[in-house]
């Protein structure tokens, strides 16, 4: 015979239902809880965002500096500077390339950059 088995039916356990008060109570603290943690994240994303500006040297083809910052183009993958490329059988510098048509870009104009992460190097995440 199983050790489960009883010739009696066993009582279920039934919570009582709480007061009104209770429930606004829990109610009131799970929104409190939740706004504040809504509040904490909205802090903490403008924490570190920077904004900077002003004439840009070209580093290469996907970072400049903008005073002492030094900042990457968030969503560019350009080549490196000294980076060459194969082209039907031919190397060339398509790093060179790459910096130089970013300078026709920017051509000595004003640059806005905004940006809150850093990359491996510690460059500012720019977009």
């Amino acid at each position: 015979m199983s050790r489960s088995w009883s010739p009696r039916p066993r009582r279920r356990y039934v919570a009582r239902p709480r007061s009104l008060w209770r429930r606004l109570v829990d109610y009131g603290l799970a929104v409190i809880i939740l706004g504040l943690l809504i509040l904490l994240a909205a802090r903490l994303d403008r924490v570190e965002t920077r904004k900077t500006q002003g004439v840009a040297i070209i580093n290469d083809g996907d970072s400049i500096t903008l005073g002492t910052e030094r900042i990457r183009m968030r969503g560019i993958d350009a080549p490196e500077y000294t980076q060459t490329c194969r082209k039907n059988g031919t190397d060339y510098s398509c790093g060179t390339l790459a910096r130089q048509s970013l300078v026709r870009l920017i051509a000595g104009k004003p640059v806005s950059c905004t940006g809150w992460q850093r990359d491996r190097y510690g460059r500012l995440l720019g977009d």
